[in-house]
């Protein structure tokens, strides 16, 4: 069973490299969406389980995806233009600090509607990005 783990998690690792070599900033972006969208969805599995009989694995295993898609959020927000981006810039700001905090909420008290919550603005801050990624091809 480990050996078959391990081999998926090399096949995940090059998969993301493939994935992001040749993409352009645009796609990198879009890239990062659909982590924090994978990460929330784990997440939000975990919590359906544990609210069942909080088993400490997905306990952990919850923490790690709410973390790393909060850590993805922050480098987002990291590579805003606040100079250029006007005031688009300082509402994107905003929104990724407002995500990160519901996210801490959500993980603090096993809430899958705040995950939730945080999924669907992913998702309309996604869908632009899938429109310029698309018009840039």
């Amino acid at each position: 069973m480990m050996y078959g783990q391990n081999k998926a998690a090399q096949y995940r690792a090059v998969r993301s490299h493939g994935l992001v070599a040749d993409a352009s900033p645009t796609r990198l972006v879009q890239v990062m969406f659909e982590h924090i969208l994978s990460h929330l969805a784990t997440a939000r599995g975990c919590m359906a389980r544990i609210a069942d009989g909080r088993p400490l694995n997905d306990v952990l295993t919850k923490a790690t995806a709410i973390s790393k898609a909060n850590a993805l959020l922050g480098q987002l927000d990291a590579t805003l233009d606040m100079e250029r981006g006007g005031q688009v810039a300082q509402n994107l700001r905003a929104l990724y600090e407002y995500m990160m905090n519901r996210l801490a909420l959500a993980n603090a008290t096993n809430n899958t509607a705040l995950v939730a919550e945080v999924a669907g603005l992913v998702e309309k801050i996604k869908s632009g990005w899938d429109q310029l990624v698309t018009e840039a091809r």
